[in-house]
């Protein structure tokens, strides 16, 4: 744990770093509460850190004291699995080990500096583990009841570690409790957690009414992971989405309102193809456990992060550093896995009950948001298993040295360590690939239309045979889709066709819409006939031609589109088809067209 601190402490006064986006909300946040004695209007997340950082600035600190607090969580963290490991395993070799290994953690070191909520969240998990192995053989409510407190002090800080203190069940029926007797110490873990947590529960009821102890903040983080526009990653313009359609902003007041209406909209996306759904949940899964390398963004590499010369230099090691933090993660799933197979062939089932807190974690993660800083909890219950695989390995070695031949256990323990790892390093690029695949073939787009001068959400998804190459045909913005214009072979035609519907009343209606053409060059240009837009109601669609445009440039590829149609009431399908004949030269086409600001509104009579 000394080293772990002085390695921690040494990168934080070396690394001339300063908090920026959410990192310095947090910091901005603290400074709020120890000035009015109350967090700002627009904090909608939990409070722990917060009041961790307010105490630092109460104290004195400033930048650099904040910092220190992530830097004293890992070396906690390192602390806690020594514990573990030397519980589980019941050697202290092997917990030397592993407590050497989340020392040692590059990633780890980096991203202590990051004032952020994720390190101090995996030290209170960790001590939680650790308290639950501890205790529950031979003092099982004592267990119980620190397990609680600190899972409970760990959702004070992340939401998402609330459903852990269910899994305390595992552990617990491990040590050799009944099942009886396992859930009732569980059911004691859960009302300590909710105890310590009943102070915001009641500040929560004077805030906004209602009585709950999480934030207001997982409907709008599902929202973000549910958006087909971005594969589930953060962008600026899903804010205004959200605002457009919705009436409520980000951060402003009606909190719980607004996040209930992203949580709403988040399981909308979810539902319209379970397919794409399913490729985006592994593609989150892969962003959180595949590459360490995503963990030096925050303390290195963000924009605003690091000064010059510091960035400069930074960037000149920066393909050396990401090598080493890839290798020495993958270096630790592979051991910890060979350490999974040796436990699974040992039968040591309170090693096994780690296993849960990591699924449900990556699970949670994976089909709600999903960032690679989310995995710092998980990493840090990786080490306790490496460190077990690396003790097997060498004790292994020694004896076969020794004895000129590897025992009948030792190859069935070999045996399912290399299964695993086998399963997991093939199998991972098998999922990743099949997500990809999943999206690729399934992608749809969201965007802001207008029915009757109301802003409404439109989801666009691709029709018609999927001939195509892998292009990503339909790409939404916040308030347009672009759809790719397909190449012509030599002797067919090829066209793609999106479509969209929208919940409109009976009526006669003009559908408009604002089409802007990006060529793939200034000189490239639409003979005659060769695209067309359709745009379909009830009635077999209008056709109108981009023959309007002769010839496109940047400076003159903008159309204004215009039909009318009646409607019976109900679903009013909009379809958009682009057809290119055959023998058309690619570079002569432009690249994408771009769909904007699609309206419906009563036909003036």
């Amino acid at each position: 744990m000394l080293l772990a601190l002085v390695l921690r402490v040494g990168w934080v006064l070396l690394v001339p770093t300063k908090p920026v986006g959410d990192f310095a909300m947090y910091v901005e946040s603290a400074a709020h509460l120890l000035k009015f004695g109350s967090l700002d209007p627009e904090y909608i997340f939990m409070p722990g850190y917060v009041l961790l950082l307010a105490a630092v600035q109460a104290l004195g600190g400033g930048w650099l004291a904040c910092k220190l607090v992530g830097a004293v969580a890992g070396s906690l963290a390192a602390g806690a699995v020594y514990g573990i490991t030397r519980r589980l395993w019941e050697s202290r070799a092997t917990a030397l080990v592993a407590g050497l290994l989340c020392a040692l953690w590059p990633a780890g070191v980096a991203a202590a500096s990051v004032t952020g909520t994720d390190m101090p969240a995996a030290a209170l998990i960790a001590f939680a583990c650790y308290f639950l192995l501890r205790h529950s053989p031979k003092r099982p409510f004592l267990a119980a009841i620190l397990f609680g407190v600190f899972m409970g002090l760990a959702t004070y800080v992340r939401a998402i570690a609330l459903p852990l203190c269910t899994l305390a069940v595992f552990c617990l029926r491990a040590s050799g409790l009944g099942w009886k007797s396992a859930l009732r110490s569980t059911v004691i873990s859960c009302a300590a957690a909710a105890l310590l947590l009943s102070p915001w529960a009641v500040r929560n009821r004077l805030r906004y009414g209602e009585t709950f102890v999480t934030d207001s903040h997982g409907g709008e983080t599902a929202l973000v992971g549910a958006n087909p526009n971005t594969d589930g990653r953060y962008s600026r313009s899903l804010n205004r989405m959200f605002h457009e359609a919705t009436g409520y902003t980000t951060l402003a007041e009606p909190h719980r309102e607004a996040d209930r209406a992203a949580l709403s909209l988040a399981k909308r996306w979810a539902r319209f193809d379970p397919a794409f759904t399913l490729g985006l949940v592994l593609g989150k899964a892969e962003r959180l456990l595949v590459h360490e390398r995503a963990l030096l963004y925050w303390p290195l590499f963000r924009a605003g992060v690091l000064p010059e010369p510091a960035l400069s230099l930074a960037s000149r090691w920066r393909s050396a550093m990401e090598s080493v933090v890839d290798s020495f993660w993958l270096a630790s799933v592979a051991a910890a896995l060979a350490g999974l197979g040796v436990a699974l062939a040992r039968r040591r089932w309170l090693a096994l009950t780690l296993l849960p807190f990591m699924v449900v974690l990556a699970g949670l993660y994976a089909v709600i948001f999903a960032d690679p800083r989310y995995r710092l909890p998980i990493s840090v219950l990786v080490f306790p298993f490496a460190a077990g695989g690396l003790h097997w390995a060498v004790q292994a070695a020694r004896d076969s040295i020794r004895e000129r031949r590897f025992s009948r256990a030792t190859r069935w323990e070999a045996g399912l360590a290399l299964g695993l790892i086998v399963i997991i390093f093939a199998g991972s690029p098998a999922l990743a690939w099949s997500g990809g695949k999943l999206r690729e073939h399934h992608r749809w787009a969201v965007q802001v239309c207008h029915v009757n001068r109301e802003a409404r959400l439109c989801s666009w998804r691709r029709t018609g045979p999927r001939d195509d190459d892998g292009t990503p045909w339909v790409r939404g913005v916040w308030n347009g889709v672009g759809l790719a214009i397909p190449a012509a072979v030599s002797d067919q035609a090829r066209a793609i066709t999106a479509e969209t519907e929208l919940d409109v009343p009976p009526g006669d209606y003009t559908i408009e819409a604002s089409v802007d053409i990006a060529p793939l060059d200034a000189s490239a240009s639409v003979p005659t006939g060769e695209l067309s837009v359709q745009v379909g109601a009830d009635a077999p669609g209008t056709t109108v031609s981009l023959a309007l445009v002769a010839q496109v440039t940047r400076e003159s590829g903008r159309l204004l589109l215009r039909a009318e149609t009646h409607h019976q009431g109900g679903k009013l399908p909009v379809r958009l088809r682009i057809a290119v004949p055959p023998g058309v030269p690619p570079t002569t086409l432009p690249g994408r067209l771009w769909v904007n600001e699609i309206a419906v509104v009563p036909l003036a009579r």
